[in-house]
């Protein structure tokens, strides 16, 4: 039960930021419905804590989160200049992407996926099996240069966060 205690935490924060109510309030309605899903889930679904891995998720969660901030902004801010461009010079194309392991679960692969698609200018259009994720790109020759480095610095993150064991 302390476990689910401790895991409602985050959910009733982002209960406080989804409803931009930032009060004893709402951080205990939030609290209310992270104890039911995580109930509702039941023990089964979650994996076992590891307090020693904890440290090194949250750096992860938020090297990560701070990493996919700097990407929307720095995307946002290319993207507005190709739109406010009277040539609008853009240069758009489908890019295979490799997901993972064909051993890994889908839930990285998922992630993944998110941050690619939530940063302007690229959007994640299918998956072919396990393996090789499609995105369009509004600049296939800028985004070809960068898109493995960028996949294997996510996908390292991801594991960290998750605990699964690197490749």
């Amino acid at each position: 039960m302390l476990v689910t205690l401790l895991l409602s935490v985050p959910l009733a924060i982002l209960w406080m930021i989804i409803t931009a109510n930032i009060s004893p309030g709402s951080f205990f309605v939030g609290s209310i419905f992270g104890v039911a899903i995580l109930l509702l889930l039941g023990n089964e679904k979650r994996a076992a804590m590891q307090w020693n891995r904890l440290p090194d998720q949250l750096i992860a969660f938020v090297v990560y989160t701070v990493t996919l901030l700097r990407d929307i902004v720095m995307c946002s801010i290319d993207v507005t200049k190709r739109v406010l461009n009277p040539n609008m010079p853009i240069n758009p194309g489908i890019l295979a992407v490799t997901t993972q392991d064909r051993h890994e679960n889908d839930v990285i692969a998922a992630f993944s996926a998110h941050g690619i698609t939530i940063t302007p200018g690229e959007l994640v259009l299918d998956f072919d099996g396990a393996h090789t994720m499609y995105v369009h790109c509004l600049d296939i020759e800028a985004s070809a240069q960068n898109a493995s480095s960028a996949q294997t610095k996510r996908l390292v993150l991801l594991r960290r966060i998750l605990g699964t064991p690197a490749l």
